[in-house]
C-alpha cells in the first residue's frame, strides 16, 4: 500500500474515533433515562469502535469497516482459488464463552471491591456487562480478524505491541478501567443524590473513560497522518 493511501486511512480512522467519542458522551444521558436502552446503545457504539480498530489493522480503504471474518489472503480471485479455507481457531461459541466468563470475573472483582453480593446483584451484573462490552468485546472482534487467541492475551501481557490496533485496544481498556475506578469515588459521599446509587457513577465513569480513549486515539492517528503528510511533502520539495 502506498504512503498516500495509508495516510488517508489513518485520517479516516482518526476522524471516526473522535466521532465515536462524541457519540459515547450521550450514554450518561440515556443511562439516567433507561438502563436497557443505554446498554444496547453502548453495544452499538462498541461494535462500531471494534470494527474501526480492525480497519486500522487491515488497512482497508474501500469500506469504512473491514470484514473481520475473512483473511485478506483468502479474498483472491474466486475463479482461480489458490488455497482452501482453513478451520478457524476462534469460533462464535468460544467468543460467547469468553464474554460470559468475563462478566463473571468482573462480577467477582466488583464484589471484592465492596459491591453487594446478593442485595444488588442485578446492578452488579449490569455493570459487569458494561465493562465486558467495553473491554473484552472489542478483543473478540480482533481475535476474529487475526484468527489467533494469543492476540487477545498479547494485548493484556505485552507492553510493546506490533500494530496500531493492539495499541488502541490497550489504551481503550486502560482508560475504561481507570474511568470506572474514578466513577466509584462519589458513591460513599454523603450527598444523597439519586445518581449516586450503585452502579450509575461507575457506568458513567467507564463510558467517559472509553470516550477519552477514543479522543486520545483519534488525536494520535491525526498526528501520525499529518506527520506522514509532512514527510511526503518534504520529499517532493
Amino acid at each position: 500500500m502506498s504512503h498516500g493511501k495509508k495516510s488517508i486511512n489513518l485520517w479516516r480512522s482518526g476522524i471516526y474515533n473522535i466521532g465515536l467519542g462524541f457519540l459515547i458522551i450521550l450514554f450518561p444521558i440515556i443511562l439516567l433515562r433507561n438502563f436497557t436502552y443505554a446498554l444496547f446503545y453502548l453495544l452499538l457504539v462498541s461494535t462500531l469502535s471494534s470494527l474501526n480498530c480492525i480497519n486500522v489493522y487491515k488497512k482497508t480503504l474501500s469500506f469504512t469497516f473491514s470484514i473481520p471474518f475473512i483473511n485478506p489472503e483468502d479474498t483472491r480471485s474466486e475463479k482461480f482459488p489458490t488455497k482452501k479455507y482453513e478451520r478457524k481457531e476462534f469460533s462464535i461459541l468460544k467468543s460467547i464463552f469468553v464474554l460470559a466468563v468475563s462478566v463473571i470475573v468482573y462480577y467477582i472483582v466488583c464484589v471484592l471491591f465492596g459491591a453487594p453480593v446478593f442485595e444488588a446483584y442485578v446492578a452488579t451484573l449490569y455493570f459487569s456487562s458494561i465493562m465486558t462490552m467495553l473491554t473484552i468485546y472489542p478483543l473478540v472482534w480482533y481475535v476474529f480478524s487475526t484468527d489467533s487467541i494469543t492476540a487477545m492475551l498479547k494485548v493484556f501481557s505485552d507492553s510493546k505491541c506490533d500494530n496500531l490496533t493492539e495499541i488502541h485496544l490497550q489504551q481503550l481498556i486502560a482508560c475504561t478501567v481507570v474511568g470506572a475506578w474514578l466513577g466509584a469515588i462519589p458513591i460513599p459521599l454523603d450527598w444523597d443524590r439519586p445518581w449516586q446509587t450503585w452502579p450509575i457513577t461507575c457506568c458513567i465513569g467507564s463510558a467517559l473513560g472509553y470516550c477519552f480513549g477514543h479522543f486520545l486515539i483519534g488525536t494520535r492517528l491525526l498526528y501520525i497522518f499529518y506527520k506522514e503528510k509532512k514527510k511526503i511533502y518534504n520529499r517532493s520539495v
